[in-house]
């Protein structure tokens, strides 16, 4: 089994990979195999010591892969589950760890386990934005900044898909096809239009009606 940790804050250079043996996991965790994990810029955060952490430390807040044991108490998870997480305890530049189970989510057997790295952050920061900062209604109006990046590829499709009209702003014209194939009605390029009068325009030219 291996980890990556850190000794001190740098770049790059300061991952190293460590050879670990796991204790079995306590109560309330299961022990997983890592099939994938997903990189964020908070790990750069991280690694770089802008957000400071207790050294020495795991990186890494997002993974997905396989149960191969599960700590006493443990009732909705078994050994076997495909399970994805996005959260702390950090760690999940390993081949294994133990985790928690009130940050799992069970993986569909559809949905393969690279998927699902990739999505927990970027899907949870969406449900956030469109269920609880602001309940959104089919129908209404919604203006995305950085619709080609990461979670604004999955905003505009979960918007969407909620009956939305969804505007999304750019920052070339290379990136306004990424934003319209994920959903996106209007695309503006930032650097170009302003997008303020841009949206503006479209509701004098009752394009929304």
């Amino acid at each position: 089994m291996k980890t990556v940790e850190i000794n001190r804050i740098g770049g790059a250079e300061v991952l190293k990979i460590k050879e670990i043996t796991l204790s079995k996991p306590e109560p309330g965790e299961v022990t997983i195999e890592h099939k994938a994990i997903g990189l964020n810029y908070i790990d750069t955060y991280h690694r770089s010591g802008l957000y400071p952490l207790k050294l020495p430390t795991g990186l890494g807040l997002e993974g997905a892969g396989i149960i191969t044991n599960v700590g006493a108490n443990v009732k909705e998870f078994k050994v076997g589950d495909k399970i994805s997480y996005a959260g702390i305890p950090l760690g999940s530049y390993s081949s294994h760890r133990n985790y928690p189970t009130q940050n799992l989510v069970k993986v569909p057997e559809n949905i393969d386990l690279e998927i699902a790295a990739t999505l927990m952050t970027k899907g949870l920061t969406t449900f956030y934005l469109l269920y609880k900062t602001y309940p959104v209604k089919s129908g209404e109006i919604i203006l995305f900044h950085a619709a080609a990046g990461g979670v604004g590829q999955i905003f505009g499709q979960w918007a969407k898909s909620l009956g939305c009209i969804v505007i999304g702003t750019v920052g070339s014209d290379e990136k306004i096809s990424i934003a319209k194939e994920n959903g996106y009605d209007h695309v503006i390029n930032y650097n170009k239009d302003n997008f303020a009068k841009k949206v503006l325009k479209l509701q004098m030219e009752k394009v929304f009606q």
